[in-house]
Order: C-alpha cells, then structure tokens, then sequence
C-alpha cells in the first residue's frame, strides 16, 4: 500500500521461530536498507503488496528490485488452541519489463503448535509469479497476477504439492487522500490431513480494501477478506477483518504493522504482525554525446 492510500497482501496467516535472533536480524536488515537508501533513484512512488491482503495493481518499474518481509503470528481457540508464528516471510518483486514484474516469495521459517505441542516447524514453501499490469478506464488500475507454489519446504510444513493461483486486482483513488483495492481470484491449496494424504482443494478468494492519507508520511487501511472453499468436503468459509498503519521512513523504505480478527469459526481468533518494505532503483543510463562529457539519458523504468 502506498503512503497515500494507492493500492496494494499476502497469504494466509500461519506463525515462526527463527533459529537466528529476529530482533538482531531485523536491526541488521533496517541499517542494511537506512545506509543504501539516500543513494537510491528518485522514481514511482513506494507502493506495496503489504501489509494488507490485497495485492496492489501497481507495478514495479523496469529494473527496480523491490523486498517486502515482515513477521506474523495468529492464534485460534476453536476446540484446541493453535497458534502459528512465521517470518521472516519475503517477497522479491523484479521490474522485468515494462509493465510487467517477476515475484520470488518464501513463507519463512514456520512453527505451529497445538494444545501445547509442536505440529510444525522448519522452512516453508516458496512461490514463483508474475503481475501484468492490463490496460483500464480512465481513473482505474487492474493487474493480473499468476502464481505457482514451490513445495520446497520442510516436512510437515510443505504442501509437497505445486499449487497454482490466479487474481485480479483492482485500484481506484476515490480522493486524493482515500484509494480503493479489490482483489478476487482462484487458488489451489495442498495439505495433509490427519491420516497422512494430501488432499488439494479449490478456493475463491477475495478482498476489499480501503487506504487512508493519515499525514505526509503515515499511511492507514482498513480492509474485509476471506477465500471460500469450492471442493465437496473443504471446511468452512473464512473470513476476517483487519487493519493497520504504514510509516514511510524514507522514500523507498516504509515500515508497517497490522492486526486483525477472524468473522467466521473457521478462522483464526485474531492476527498480527510488522514488517518493513524497501525498492531500489535502476541507475539512469548515460549517453555519450557529440561533444565532451555524457548527457542523462532518459531514465530506464
């Protein structure tokens, strides 16, 4: 999500312990971004595929790299009391064209424990994907965006199955301080059930967010979601409500934080989590001239 409300997600809730320290690590990686940044490109403005779970219908600029990474948790006490904690989840979003964006994601490392004992815990799935940016009405943004699992995790928190998805996103700026995002798609999901197969399910998923301008560099949204099973047997539908606040600390670094509650029995009682987003951008590129010296070319986005 941009700063001033523009659309832009994630995955479903899950929760993570991380073998290394994460408050270490997270200092690490926010110096790491706070040194590189002043030498970044002055370009598109920063906008994000978190923390809500809408994914924006903007795309990252030609040559830019984008990292988005942030820790989760959720806890549910229908029946036995579960709990997830999970990070560093990460997505490496690549301007490959114009237009167009390649995505690596990694859920992180994943623990999960139930009643007490540990059901799950190790490095979890990957996911490959690409977002074309589609031509729209005037005033409107619509991208598409296609993905494919990569059960490249642990046992036990592996799908062990490659899962597709597809989605559409929509954005409109309703004022200059206000945006609008709605997602709808499809998605293949892959589990073990409690007699050791893997069972694959369909589901229709959707989201509808609302982004806030709160000041010059603080950002809010509040946003209902939830995915509907469409396989004979799948559990029930989930839904949930959520929100947060996004901190633009630089012009390509922003930090957020969100929470939310689960609306139906078959989701989580309540999930949070923080993370933080940074772009850099690709170097303008300089043509030699007739005469002494270079001249800027227009800038690759």
């Amino acid at each position: 999500m941009g700063i001033d409300g523009s659309y832009g997600t994630s995955q479903n809730i899950r929760v993570t312990k991380i073998v290394i320290s994460l408050p270490s690590t997270a200092a690490a990686v926010l110096s790491l971004c706070l040194l590189l940044q002043p030498a970044l490109v002055r370009a598109q403005e920063l906008v994000t595929d978190r923390p809500d779970q809408t994914e924006s219908a903007v795309v990252v600029p030609r040559g830019s790299v984008q990292v988005e990474a942030g820790l989760q948790g959720a806890r549910d006490d229908e029946g036995e009391r579960r709990e997830v904690l999970e990070g560093p989840s990460t997505l490496v979003r690549l301007g490959v064209a114009e237009g167009w964006e390649l995505r690596l994601g990694w859920d992180g490392v994943v623990r999960e424990e139930v009643a007490g004992r540990t059901v799950a815990d190790g490095a979890g799935d990957a996911e490959l994907g690409l977002k074309l940016r589609l031509p729209a009405a005037s005033g409107l943004e619509a991208a598409l965006l296609a993905g494919l699992s990569l059960p490249v995790g642990e046992d036990g928190v592996s799908s062990g199955r490659a899962d597709p998805s597809v989605r559409l996103a929509l954005a409109r700026d309703l004022t200059p301080d206000r945006g609008l995002g709605v997602n709808l798609g499809l998605a293949r999901t892959s589990a073990e059930s409690p007699a050791g197969r893997t069972r694959t399910e369909t589901d229709a998923f959707y989201s509808v967010v609302l982004g806030l301008a709160l000041a010059p560099r603080w950002g809010a949204f509040v946003e209902s979601f939830g995915e509907v099973g469409l396989t004979e047997g799948a559990e029930g539908p989930r839904h949930a409500l959520d929100g947060g606040v996004t901190w633009l600390l630089r012009d390509r670094l922003q930090l957020d934080a969100f929470v939310g509650v689960g609306l139906s029995s078959a989701a989580d009682d309540w999930f949070a989590g923080a993370g933080l987003s940074v772009r850099w951008d690709k170097e303008p590129r300089r043509a030699r001239s007739s005469r002494r010296g270079r001249s800027p070319a227009r800038p690759n986005r």
